[in-house]
């Protein structure tokens, strides 16, 4: 029966299942192995993830120290920590932070530019340093995102500087994994941007303020990765006593909240993109019912459950739930400038356009994407 089972039957089935599965199967047999490890196959597999339902394989990506969290296990009594936590030990490159996620890669700031590295299949590759890193210490942008035109991953990042007539400049540079190098990008007009950008729909998002006190004004800034240009801003809801501070991703969604020195924690998400009209509250949460925090509490996930994962400060993260006010600790380890995320599990790697790739197997699985 089993030799009745055509390659192609085997391929639909394998692009399925979990990553962790396919990690497993990998040692069936050698043709197996070839085929998991394939990129064509990974593209398949991400296809499928993006187009049925990503949830089961999103999974928190923290920093400082680098650890994975199956925010989705708390909510299962029967499950231990290490369940739960799983840590990454990079070795010498061991990252400072965050500088973007995009299809199961993570980019990472370390001491001497850029690291990417899929914390599923524990594959990394270090990047060369740019020019920018040597002009300008502080980077005051950085993004990650993927660009479909040209099947490549690009990295951006950028520094504002005084110029000689007491302007603000903006220096932006692009690292393309295919080709592997940096290049600098002629920037006019940048918005003042802060922060890791958020990727979705090709383009990498930050949210950016006009204004101050009762007159700010906010909204999400696309940078395409196709045009290399900053598109036309997504207006952001005005809520009374909310001002937006950070962006996120649920459900293939942005979303925006709220969550320092107020009252209350709240979160909007857009459920068409760049249609204003789309934006409905996702949450709103009373301070009073959260762990008291000294800098900001930031909600990170928001469960198939219907739960909150929150991180408080830098030193705790809580499964919050908002139908009792109960709520369970995530046993992370403290340290300091720790940033949180959502990641996804897949087989995507980091050395695009360097993968080893057999005819056959190419052959095979090229009809599929």
């Amino acid at each position: 029966m089993a030799e009745n089972i055509t390659e192609d039957i085997i391929i639909d089935i394998l692009s399925r299942l979990p990553v962790k599965s396919l990690m497993r199967f990998k040692c069936v047999s050698k043709r197996w192995w070839s085929l998991i490890s394939d990129q064509h196959f990974a593209k398949l597999h991400l296809q499928r993830l993006i187009l049925e339902n990503i949830s089961p394989s999103q999974k928190i990506i923290q920093s400082n120290p680098l650890q994975t969290i199956d925010y989705e296990a708390l909510d299962n009594d029967e499950v231990n920590d290490h369940v739960v936590v799983e840590s990454h030990d990079l070795g010498r490159d061991e990252p400072w932070g965050l500088a973007g996620l995009c299809h199961g890669l993570v980019s990472l700031a370390v001491d001497d530019g850029f690291l990417v590295y899929n914390p599923t299949t524990k594959e990394s590759r270090k990047l060369p340093g740019s020019n920018l890193v040597a002009e300008h210490e502080f980077f005051v942008f950085h993004g990650f995102g993927y660009n479909s035109a040209t099947d490549d991953y690009k990295i951006v990042h950028g520094a504002f500087f005084t110029a000689n007539d007491g302007s603000k400049d903006c220096v932006l540079e692009i690292f393309l994994l295919r080709s592997g190098s940096w290049r600098r990008v002629l920037s006019q007009d940048v918005p003042k941007l802060d922060g890791v950008g958020i990727y979705l729909n090709g383009a990498v998002h930050w949210i950016v303020n006009h204004g101050s006190g009762n007159r700010i004004k906010q909204a999400i800034v696309p940078f395409g990765l196709a045009t290399e240009t900053f598109e036309e801003a997504i207006p952001i809801p005005k809520v009374e006593g909310i001002v937006f501070e950070g962006l996120g991703i649920h459900g293939g969604r942005l979303f925006i909240y709220d969550g320092t020195w107020r009252p209350r924690s709240e979160a909007w998400i857009m459920n068409e993109y760049g249609k204003e009209e789309s934006w409905t509250r996702l949450f709103t949460v009373l301070a009073d019912a959260l762990p008291a925090g000294q800098l900001y509490t930031i909600p990170i996930a928001y469960t198939q459950g219907r739960k909150i994962v929150f991180q408080i400060d830098v030193s705790e993260m809580i499964l919050f739930n908002p139908e009792d006010g109960t709520h369970k600790n995530y046993p992370i380890e403290e340290y300091d400038n720790v940033e949180s995320t959502i990641n996804m599990e897949t087989l995507v790697s980091p050395n695009v356009g360097h993968e080893p790739c057999t005819s056959s197997t190419c052959a095979g699985l090229a009809r599929y994407v």
